[in-house]
């Protein structure tokens, strides 16, 4: 899934759900800030006081160790099935798409210990988190957050238009040689394209057929259910399709919609008439010092830029604060479970 999907879909959704503008975007922008929280480093708000950020997004050569691998990708990309210690039999590092009636997944757990949080703004960073979780899971299942053959992939074809197949090449013939076996790596960022219907051959010889939409409409409806049911509980499952059906016909023609990303948020933006969602918005809320765009520093870049930042005043109850908060306790529980 991309910016499309984890800030403006999961807004929208949370809007039908019932909650406020407000909420919906603070749900929303935390969902889609795990792929843009590249801060590593520590940083002091006051004096002789420290505050440990989580980095939830990680995309250079670092990710062959284990570390980046069960620390980032496994907690928040790539979602192992279940508890390991209570069900090593079935256990397996292989992400599957979250189902409704699986009360002992770990994206079920996940998001209910999210709503277990008193304070409310808090909650809500803790949801957006664990939605963005739940939302790859539909996208990345059949993969794993380590550097594993299962992730290996071999030829990758599209379908076209007028019928048939269309090898990607560098994908099928450079990338297999050149791309460690990590994540979908291999695959591109075809797992996320939710428009997409495409097949590859897995490293065992076996085909795999995967209609992008078809999943990225049962996760529209999974986070739907779930937010839906913060606002109304119920026993019985909710129905977007039947409850708004236009706006369920808008989201399903607007996640069809082919082009570069920057085209498809277009739609959304005049659909949802969201905030225009920027990385830096509660940085810049959160600290002071020469500015925030960190995002391209190397690590010892990084510590340097840190050492000259500063909390402002409220830097503790801050949207970012908070959202460090709600990683570092999300990392740990999935890490927990799967040890």
């Amino acid at each position: 899934m991309q910016k499309d999907f984890h800030y403006y879909a999961v807004y929208q959704l949370a809007r039908l759900a019932g909650f406020s503008g407000g909420d919906s975007e603070t749900i929303g922008y935390a969902s889609q800030y795990v792929d843009d929280s590249t801060e590593s480093e520590p940083i002091v708000p006051f004096e002789d006081q420290q505050f440990d950020t989580v980095r939830t997004a990680h995309y250079n050569l670092e990710a062959f160790d284990w570390n980046v691998q069960k620390k980032i990708y496994m907690p928040f990309h790539f979602l192992p099935t279940a508890i390991r210690w209570a069900s090593p039999v079935d256990f397996s590092y292989c992400t599957k798409w979250a189902q409704a009636d699986d009360p002992t997944s770990l994206a079920h757990l996940l998001f209910e210990d999210a709503l277990t949080e008193s304070t409310r703004k808090f909650r809500l960073i803790r949801m957006g988190v664990a939605l963005h979780t739940i939302a790859d899971t539909f996208a990345h299942f059949g993969f794993s957050g380590r550097h594993h053959d299962e992730n290996n992939v071999g030829k990758i074809e599209h379908a076209k238009k007028g019928g048939g197949w269309k090898v990607h090449f560098f994908s099928s013939y450079i990338a297999d040689v050149f791309v460690p076996s990590i994540g979908h790596v291999e695959a591109s960022s075809y797992p996320d394209y939710p428009y997409l219907k495409w097949r590859y051959t897995r490293g065992d010889g076996s085909q795999k057929t995967r209609d992008n939409l078809k999943y990225s409409l049962n996760g529209v409806n999974y986070i739907y259910n779930k937010l839906k049911t913060v606002r109304a509980p119920s026993d019985s499952p909710f129905d977007l399709s039947q409850e708004h059906p236009e706006d369920f016909k808008r989201i399903k023609a607007l996640l069809s919609k082919t082009g570069d990303l920057d085209e498809r948020i277009q739609g959304w933006k005049e659909y949802t008439h969201a905030t225009q969602y920027d990385k830096t918005t509660w940085r810049k809320a959160a600290l002071k010092g020469d500015h925030v765009e960190w995002d391209r520093m190397s690590p010892s870049q990084m510590r340097v830029h840190t050492q000259k930042l500063r909390g402002k005043a409220g830097f503790d109850q801050s949207k970012w604060a908070y959202f460090h908060r709600a990683a570092m306790k999300q990392r740990s529980l999935v890490l927990g479970w799967i040890n």
